[in-house]
């Protein structure tokens, strides 16, 4: 089945930010160990959104 055309590249760019963090990609991307991540994950969920906003914070 071919990829929808109708879809832009910042339509599948948001759908991708929507989606829920895996521990090692929220780790790769934070430069965390993927056990601090994964605390993290669980105290707070896996909402990017959230967990964004968790470390912006925790940087300020």
């Amino acid at each position: 089945m071919a990829d929808d055309k109708s879809k832009t590249k910042q339509d599948r760019k948001l759908a991708s930010s929507e989606q829920p963090y895996e521990v090692a990609a929220f780790a790769k991307k934070y430069g965390i160990p993927p056990s601090e991540a994964a605390t993290i994950i669980k105290r707070y969920g896996p909402s990017r959104k959230k967990l964004d906003a968790h470390m912006a914070s925790r940087n300020a």
